[in-house]
Order: structure tokens, then C-alpha cells, then sequence
């Protein structure tokens, strides 16, 4: 086993202990000394790989964001339409989150309290969905469904479609200012979206 393969196992095996801490004690209550003690492994082991408990969570919500983007790259396709496409986004979106509020519900209450912790984190995992977003737009240009834009409005386009997304998920889990569905609100904002971006 080289050094590399024997540093990712321990890693993961850091994470899946990190896992079980963060479900339940949340973040803000989360420290090293229990990850340490969950993962079976010494402190200096675990500061070895993790310098603090920002770094543990870091790689904890990476790995949390693993099967959405795996999810993207088996559903959505150049062969959809880009309402499909983003109705596929916003349904795993939506899937995930929930399994992961219902999972982590220590976190979500951190949350409510104050989003410091994850905003930083938020902007990478944002990049790797602005990625998805823009591949969609790119297809429905290359489709000629919606009118051609160049780079800057299609990135621009992007960060829209996700900090909507984004912002209606926080409204929603968060800050509990609206009760219904949460997926035909999104659904209905990107429609407009759409509307307003096909070749007439």
C-alpha cells in the first residue's frame, strides 16, 4: 500500500467518525477531542491530517457534496431541454438537502443561528455547481433553444440560476419564511428565466 493510499484510507476513515460527530453535536459543539475519540485514532493522528475542526468539516461537506455531482453527471445531458435540465438540478438539489437536514438536523440549528461557519466553503462548492450550470446553458445554445450569449452573460446567467437556488433553499430550511413547495417555486423562477432567454 503506498503512502498515498494509506493516507486517503485514514482520511476517510476520519471523515466517516466526522460524520457521526457532527450529526450529534452539530458543528459549534463538534471538537477534535471527540472526532479523535469517534475515529479511533490518537489526537496527534488527527492533527496530522486535519490542522482543526474547520478542516475536518471542510472535507466532510466535500464529501457530503460527492453524490449530488454524481447525480448531475448521470441525469443531465446535452440531449435534454434546459428546463429539463434545470428541473433535474433543482429536484437533486431539493432530494439532498433534505436527506441532509433530516440527517444532520444539529447542524441546521447552527445554521439558524448564524451561517459564518460555511459561508467560506459555500463559495467552492458554489464553483463545481457553476460548472453543471453553465454546461446546461452551453447545450441549450448548442441546441439553438435559448438565444447565444458569450462568456460573461453565461457565467453571469449561472451564478443567477444558482444563488436563486441557493437563496430559496436558506429562506426555506433556514429561516422558515415560507412553507410550501419549495421545488415548484424554484421550478417557476427558472421557467421565467427560460422564457426570457428563447429564440423567438
Amino acid at each position: 500500500m503506498s503512502n498515498l493510499t494509506k493516507d486517503e484510507f485514514v482520511k476517510n476513515q476520519i471523515i466517516e467518525a466526522a460524520k457521526t460527530v457532527f450529526k450529534n453535536y452539530g458543528y459549534n459543539k463538534a471538537n477534535m477531542a471527540l472526532i479523535a475519540e469517534a475515529s479511533g485514532k490518537g489526537r496527534s493522528t488527527l492533527y496530522y491530517y486535519y490542522k482543526n475542526k474547520e478542516d475536518v468539516f471542510k472535507a466532510f461537506m466535500v464529501d457530503f457534496h460527492k453524490p449530488l455531482l454524481k447525480s448531475y453527471k448521470s441525469k443531465l445531458s446535452s440531449n435534454n431541454s434546459l428546463e429539463t435540465n434545470l428541473s433535474i438540478y433543482a429536484n437533486e438539489q431539493i432530494i439532498h438537502i433534505k436527506s441532509g437536514v433530516e440527517t444532520y438536523k444539529a447542524i441546521l440549528n447552527d445554521l439558524r443561528e448564524g451561517e459564518d461557519f460555511i459561508s467560506s466553503l459555500a463559495v467552492q462548492l458554489r464553483e463545481q455547481d457553476m460548472d453543471v450550470i453553465k454546461n446546461c446553458l452551453i447545450w441549450a445554445i448548442e441546441n439553438n433553444e435559448i438565444k447565444t450569449l458569450d462568456d460573461e452573460h453565461i457565467n453571469f446567467l449561472a451564478t443567477v440560476i444558482i444563488n436563486t437556488t441557493e437563496n430559496t433553499k436558506k429562506e426555506y430550511f433556514i429561516y422558515e419564511s415560507f412553507k410550501s413547495d419549495i421545488l415548484t417555486k424554484i421550478k417557476w423562477i427558472n421557467n421565467l428565466l427560460i422564457q426570457s432567454l428563447k429564440i423567438k
